[in-house]
């Protein structure tokens, strides 16, 4: 069997999932569902099983950039401060060996203050007297869509990078949006809320996209037959055809407890242990 074609390595997708496999996540919910709490998660995981800490970029304006949240778990955090600080950063951990793990905190605030600004410098060909208020105008969304894809493409690279020293694990979250039909009745799609043709891309370009819903769980007391309800966040990672959802590696359940650390031991690593068991040779008979 080939091992190379034309210098190119050839491999086969039985063999994807290894003790090198990164995690290539989107997360995105809505405000204050715990997306940067389950994120957060990485920083752990990442100390137990590779030795190194994980990095947030923390986009949001208020001090601390949106990590307020999570100040008991003492997570490195970089705020940048607009789209060239953002570059300094993505350029940086192209070569670190220090993080193996980084949060994008989240790609719709990137959008927001720094990539939304950065097109608005650009000459407009719709004549949209809202834009010099800072709203973009439809052409705008393009250059946004654009930038922000080519910002998020080298995050993703990380997960894949052939120098495994410098190879992370990688999350980003995101606000969701809905679209409507042409009368704003009926929700069509539910997914990030990114720029232009980026909110489809995105979704594409993530080996995994998960949200966090609340779910509601009827306990019943086996002492008094009491009947309660119990609401929790779960992880969801399938669609429905509305939401856009799913999972390539296979390792994440359809529906389950926000728990990284518990993903990464129960879905992932029985999968590293199974390639690295010896293959049994059938003794001959003399």
């Amino acid at each position: 069997m080939a091992t190379s074609l034309g210098g190119i390595p050839v491999r086969n997708t039985s063999d994807l999932i290894t003790p090198d496999t990164k995690l290539c996540m989107l997360i995105y919910a809505m405000a204050k569902m715990g997306k940067t709490t389950l994120a957060a998660g990485l920083d752990a995981l990442t100390k137990k099983h590779c030795g190194k800490p994980s990095l947030i970029i923390a986009c949001e304006p208020a001090d601390g950039g949106g990590t307020m949240s999570i100040q008991e778990l003492g997570v490195d955090f970089a705020q940048p401060r607009d789209l060239n600080d953002l570059e300094k950063i993505i350029a940086a951990l192209e070569t670190d060996t220090k993080y193996a793990g980084v949060i994008l905190d989240s790609g719709t605030e990137v959008v927001k203050a720094f990539v939304q600004p950065y097109a608005l410098k650009f000459a407009s060909k719709m004549r949209d007297p809202r834009r010099e208020a800072g709203v973009p105008a439809r052409d705008d969304y393009q250059t946004m869509g654009e930038e922000m894809r080519k910002k998020v493409n080298r995050l993703v690279r990380l997960t894949s990078h052939p120098d495994l020293r410098v190879r992370k694990h990688l999350i980003m979250t995101a606000l969701i949006k809905e679209k409507y039909d042409q009368d704003g009745n009926v929700v069509l799609r539910i997914g990030p809320d990114l720029p232009g043709a980026m909110a489809d891309t995105s979704t594409a370009m993530f080996q995994t996209v998960a949200t966090l819903k609340i779910k509601d769980t009827v306990v019943k007391d086996p002492k008094t037959n009491a009947v309660s309800r119990i609401k929790s966040r779960v992880l969801v990672t399938e669609g429905d055809g509305v939401w856009v959802l799913g999972d390539r590696t296979h390792c994440f359940p359809k529906e389950c407890e926000p728990d990284l650390m518990k993903i990464w031991e129960t879905g992932f690593m029985p999968k590293f242990a199974k390639k690295e068991q010896p293959v049994a040779v059938a003794a001959i008979a003399a």
